[in-house]
């Protein structure tokens, strides 16, 4: 008597999870946590940036500067200086902050490298500070947002831009009143002088 063990048809081996070819691929570990990183990246920050990006001009390396200097700039509105260490961290923050500052006024469509952990451990953060947002609203009712959600915002949208390869052109449409009279703005066509 021969025993086989059906297999669910979703669940593959860990290698497939790296690339799978079924949507409905079930992962886990780090091939799960990559696969949401990138369904959050497509689905959530690349429409907006691709957005702003054709609206605007800006290269998404700019925009990943921009970012950077946004967050750096939320840092700065955390700031305390009640005790020494505050001092410490106030200057360093000010620091990065000005440095990040030049990068998006100097070189701002220079490329930029990729740092994928990074990103995931900034987004491990903002679940993290979501979760708590979620748990505090439950319990205490809304308590608003704070500084911690804008950076968390501002330095995702950075790592995001820098995944985007490139930026498709804008598609423009044509509003009523020139779609309708499109016909009557084209020349008509020549016909060339017969010969013979």
């Amino acid at each position: 008597m021969t025993i086989t063990a059906a297999v669910h048809p979703t669940t593959i081996h860990r290698a497939d999870c790296e690339t799978p070819t079924n949507p409905r691929t079930i992962c886990y570990g780090p091939a799960m946590i990559r696969r949401l990183d990138r369904w959050i990246g497509i689905r959530l920050f690349h429409p907006p940036i691709i957005w702003l990006c054709q609206r605007t001009g800006m290269t998404q390396y700019a925009v990943a500067r921009y970012g950077w200097m946004l967050a750096a700039w939320t840092l700065v509105m955390r700031i305390s200086f009640e005790g020494v260490g505050d001092w410490i961290f106030a200057v360093l923050v000010i620091l990065v902050t000005v440095l990040e500052t030049w990068r998006a006024a100097v070189t701002p469509d220079a490329p930029a490298l990729r740092a994928d952990g990074l990103r995931i451990i900034i987004l491990l953060f903002a679940a993290f500070d979501v979760g708590v947002l979620v748990v505090v609203s439950a319990r205490d009712g809304f308590p608003g947002l704070r500084w911690g959600h804008a950076w968390d915002l501002f330095a995702l949208t950075a790592e995001y831009a820098k995944t985007i390869r490139t930026i498709p052109p804008r598609v423009r449409k044509l509003g009523r009143a020139a779609a309708g009279s499109k016909s009557t703005l084209l020349p008509a066509r020549v016909q060339p002088p017969r010969v013979g």
